[in-house]
C-alpha cells in the first residue's frame, strides 16, 4: 500500500511525504548542508521552542512534564526540556528507558539535561507508575514516538499514555501524537496520546488529514526547520496541501480591454419551490467569483424571487437542453429529486461541457448508479454522506482516498470531498487537501455557495482541476473571514458570500 503514496507525479505544491521520505529528507538535508544529525536536531528544537512560545510567551515558573522516548523524537523533547529550564520553567522529565537502545542524539540531550538538574529526570523503567503525578496546570510535552512508529502501542508505554490522557493537563505532541501512525491507522488498536496541539516538524503527516484522527492531533502547527528545498522537490508524492501561493500562481490576469464575454457565461440549474434560497446563494456566489454572464434555470414559481434577489443574472423557467451558449454548467442546489430534476441531470451529463454537480444532482446519480458511467469532465462535490450514497462505505480513510484517486483517473473527473479537511482527487489521480478546520461554515447553504464559486471558475476557462482547487480555497478562506466576524456559531452561508470579494481582492493584489 505504501507504494501507492508515491506512485504519481511530482506535484508542485507543499507535498505530504511518507514517514520514510521524511527520514530520507533529513539525511539529504544533512548531506547537502554539511550538518550533523545533532545539529539538525538542535535546529528543530529551536524552531519548536519559538513556535511553542506563541502559545505560552512567558514560561518562567510554569510546570512542564516532558515525556521522552529513546529515539530522536525523545531527543527533541529533551532539547526542549533544556530550553525550558534555561528560561526558569519547572521541568520534570519522564524518560522511557524500557530498552537498552537509545539514539546517539537522544543520549547526548539526556546527559545535558542531567548535567543541568539530575533530580528532574525520572527513569520510568524503575518508577512506580502509581506514584507518577502530573502537577495541576502543567503542560505535558509528548516526545515518546515519532512518525516512524509502525506497531500499536501496548504495555508500559500504553500505561504512560493512559496516565496522560486521564490527566487534566494540556498536551503538546512533537511531530505526531505518540501511538499514532503517520499514514494508515486502520489496523492501529493501541494507545494513542490525545494532544491539544501537535507540532509537526517540516511535514504534515497524512494521517493528520483524516477526521477520525482530529481528537489525537488537536490544533496543527507546521514547524519549518530549513530542509533542503531541492531534495524535497525531487521526491514524488501523490499528496499535497493547498496554499495561497498555489492559487495566486493559477489566477488568470484581467486586462483593460477584457469584456464580460471574456469571463465566460455560466448556467446554473438550481432551486425549486421552497428551495429558492439555494438558487439565490449559488447565483450570488457565482457572480461574486468573477463570471461575466450568468443564466439561471429555475422553476417558474420562483423566477420572480430570483429576479428580485439576483438582478444581475438572467433567468429561464425551463432549460431546453441547449448548452451551446454556455461555457460551463452547475447543477444540483435545491432542484429536488423528482422526474423533471432527473431529466435535467441526464441532459447535463450528456451536454459535453465542463460542469459541477452538487446536492440533489448527486442524490439522483446515487439513486441511478448507471449515471456514474457518464460522469466525465466534471467536478463532484459531495459531503461525506453524499459520498457514501454515491460510492458506498469504506473500511478506512486511506482506502477511500485510493478509490477517489482511481475513480478520478478512470472518469477524467474531480471529486471534492467536503469536510474539516477537504480532500480533492484531481483528474490525474493526485490528491490535494485544503485544511479549513472551520466548523463555522458547516451550515445549510454553504455547499450551494461552493457550487456557485466552482461553476464561475469553470465558466471563466479554468480546468476542472484548477476550478476545484481555486473554488475550494476561495470558499474556505471566505468562510474563515466570515467566522472571524460573526463567530463559528452564528456564521451563515450568505456571510460567506459577503467575504468572497475580500479573498479575490487579496489574490489579485498578490498577483500584481
Amino acid at each position: 500500500m505504501l507504494d501507492y503514496f508515491c506512485r504519481k507525479i511530482n506535484v508542485d505544491m507543499n507535498k505530504i511525504l511518507t514517514s520514510e521520505q521524511t527520514r530520507n529528507l533529513d539525511m539529504m538535508t544533512m548531506k547537502v548542508q554539511g550538518i550533523s544529525s545533532y545539529e539538525l536536531m538542535e535546529r528543530a528544537v529551536e524552531a519548536l521552542f519559538v513556535e511553542m512560545k506563541t502559545l505560552v510567551t512567558n514560561v518562567s515558573g510554569k510546570n512542564f512534564v516532558v515525556i521522552a522516548g529513546n529515539g530522536n523524537n525523545g531527543g527533541d523533547g529533551l532539547g526542549l526540556a533544556r530550553m525550558l529550564k534555561n528560561e526558569n520553567a519547572n521541568v520534570c522529565v519522564w524518560f522511557c528507558d524500557f530498552s537498552e537502545k537509545i539514539s546517539e542524539e537522544c543520549r547526548k540531550n539526556l546527559d545535558l539535561v542531567r548535567d543541568m538538574d539530575s533530580e528532574c529526570v525520572t527513569m520510568l523503567s524503575t518508577a512506580n507508575f502509581n506514584e507518577l503525578t502530573i502537577p495541576d496546570g502543567a503542560i505535558v510535552i509528548d516526545a515518546m514516538f515519532g512518525t516512524g512508529l509502525s506497531r500499536s502501542v501496548t504495555g508500559r508505554y500504553a500505561e504512560i499514555i493512559g496516565i496522560v490522557n486521564k490527566s487534566n493537563a494540556k498536551v503538546w505532541s512533537i511531530d505526531i501524537p505518540s501511538g499514532l501512525f503517520g499514514e494508515d491507522n486502520s489496523t492501529n488498536d493501541g494507545a494513542i496520546i490525545e494532544a491539544n496541539h501537535t507540532f509537526a516538524i517540516g511535514n504534515l503527516p497524512l494521517s493528520a488529514m483524516f477526521a477520525e484522527n482530529s481528537k489525537y492531533y488537536g490544533k496543527l502547527h507546521l514547524v519549518d526547520i530549513g530542509h533542503d528545498v531541492k531534495s524535497k522537490e525531487a521526491m514524488p508524492s501523490n499528496f499535497a496541501i493547498i496554499e495561497k501561493s498555489d492559487i495566486v500562481k493559477m489566477l488568470k490576469p484581467r486586462h483593460p480591454f477584457d469584456h464580460k464575454g471574456t469571463f465566460g457565461h455560466a448556467l446554473l440549474i438550481a432551486g425549486s419551490r421552497g428551495k429558492a434560497g439555494a438558487s439565490v446563494m449559488a447565483s450570488k456566489a457565482c457572480l461574486r467569483s468573477g463570471v461575466g454572464l450568468l443564466s439561471v434555470s429555475s422553476p417558474e414559481d420562483i423566477c420572480e424571487i430570483m429576479q428580485i434577489s439576483v438582478p444581475e443574472a438572467m433567468f429561464m423557467d425551463d432549460w431546453d437542453g441547449n448548452s451551446n451558449n454556455y461555457t460551463a454548467i452547475g447543477i444540483g442546489p435545491g432542484i429536488g429529486v423528482g422526474d423533471s430534476a432527473q431529466k435535467l441531470v441526464n441532459e447535463v451529463l450528456d451536454c459535453g461541457k465542463h460542469f459541477a454537480i452538487d446536492a440533489d444532482a448527486l442524490n439522483i446519480i446515487a439513486k441511478y448508479k448507471t449515471l456514474l458511467d457518464k460522469v466525465c469532465n466534471c467536478i463532484l462535490t459531495p459531503h461525506p454522506k453524499e459520498f457514501e450514497r454515491l460510492f458506498g462505505k469504506f473500511d478506512s480513510s486511506i482506502e477511500r482516498l485510493h478509490f477517489m484517486s482511481d475513480f478520478s483517473v478512470k472518469h477524467k473527473c474531480v471529486i471534492v470531498l467536503k469536510g474539516g479537511v477537504t480532500a480533492i482527487s484531481l483528474s490525474d489521480g493526485c490528491l490535494l487537501f485544503y485544511i479549513g478546520m472551520n466548523p463555522g461554515i458547516a451550515t445549510g447553504g454553504s455547499g450551494d455557495v461552493l457550487t456557485g464559486i466552482i461553476t464561475s471558475m469553470l465558466a471563466q476557462g479554468y480546468s476542472i482541476d484548477n476550478a476545484a482547487i481555486a473554488g475550494v480555497w476561495i470558499h474556505g478562506e471566505a468562510g474563515k473571514l466570515a467566522s472571524s466576524d460573526y463567530g463559528m456559531i452564528s456564521t451563515i452561508a450568505t456571510d460567506i458570500i459577503s467575504k468572497i470579494s475580500e479573498v479575490t481582492k487579496e489574490l489579485t493584489m498578490s498577483n500584481v
